[in-house]
């Protein structure tokens, strides 16, 4: 890159103007820009995360263009977050009811993506034995897991600890305080949030973007609610759901067969594992559950494009 450019991260994006945080002559500031018309032309649409290079545009009100990106470690379009490092994965122990099926969905996504997951379990005064049940399932999974409460929250110490720097985001379905945990550990009204909806049991969700919040040496960002992901959507196959189940990669070399799927084979160490109740039950399940579903649609996107 020319010296007349300058090196940020978009920390911000809407209707077309970035909020881009650079560190120059003057100090370290967010500037507002513009982003070259070839970029809208090819459809590229930018991301918070994105490191890029700004130059002057000439232009008063918005006084900086985006004239290049670098490329990517990695990419999320719901939300639309690139370049993320650690996805905190936040799942209420009641009420709403966790849905283990997508935080598993969530650690393969992670796992896809080379990105570090962390799970909180929050609500846990509404449910301590079930709290302390489920930390244990995933811990032993593997996985760094945090227990939070209104009263005990995690702190912003304790979750520096684990993401050092780089750009976290929390992620997980709306009503499980996510908004209110990240609000707390910036020590400000950063995200708006709403309360739970008395009927449904759910969140009213109102976080309408992801904006990157300085913390520590990196950022950390809130995330809209989730509601269904496709894994087959995301190019996901079969063979990749063993990089959301840790436990079942410890067991899978020493499986007979290199190309065997877990799901029942003869002389498959994993099942043999199962069998002796080193791996949970309900994680062995949504595994499988996984696999078929991934391995009956790759099927059929190929009798489709056949006919």
């Amino acid at each position: 890159m020319g010296d007349d450019k300058i090196e940020g991260i978009i920390t911000k994006g809407i209707g077309g103007i970035y909020t881009v945080r650079i560190s120059d002559d003057s100090g370290v500031r967010k500037v507002f820009c513009s982003v070259r018309g070839t970029f809208r032309q090819k459809d590229f649409i930018p991301q918070a995360g994105d490191t890029v290079y700004i130059e002057d545009s000439g232009d008063v009100d918005i006084p900086y263009v985006i004239s290049a990106f670098a490329s990517r470690r990695n990419s999320l379009q719901r939300p639309p977050l690139a370049n993320v490092d650690y996805l905190l994965l936040t799942f209420a122990v009641t009420e709403p009811v966790p849905d283990l099926k997508l935080l598993d969905k969530m650690l393969i996504i992670s796992g896809v993506l080379g990105i570090k997951p962390v799970i909180i379990f929050t609500k846990s005064d509404l449910g301590e034995e079930e709290a302390n049940k489920l930390s244990g399932i995933y811990r032993s999974a593997g996985f760094d897991v945090m227990i939070s409460s209104p009263d005990n929250p995690v702190s912003k110490e304790t979750l520096m600890e684990l993401t050092g720097s780089g750009i976290s985001a929390f992620a997980g379905p709306s009503g499980v305080g996510k908004s209110s945990l990240c609000n707390r550990i910036l020590g400000t009204r950063a995200m708006e949030t709403n309360e739970i909806s008395v009927k449904l049991k759910r969140g009213k969700h109102t976080t309408r973007h992801c904006e990157l919040h300085d913390f520590g040496d990196g950022f950390i960002t809130d995330t809209p609610g989730f509601t269904s992901l496709s894994l087959f959507d995301l190019g996901i196959t079969h063979k990749d759901i063993c990089k959301g189940y840790p436990e079942i990669m410890e067991h899978a070399s020493d499986c007979r067969y290199d190309d065997c799927g877990h799901v029942g084979e003869a002389g498959c160490a994993v099942e043999e594992a199962f069998q002796k109740c080193m791996i949970d039950e309900g994680r062995m399940q949504r595994y499988r559950e996984f696999y078929k579903e991934l391995y009956d649609n790759r099927n059929n996107y190929k009798r489709r494009k056949r006919l």
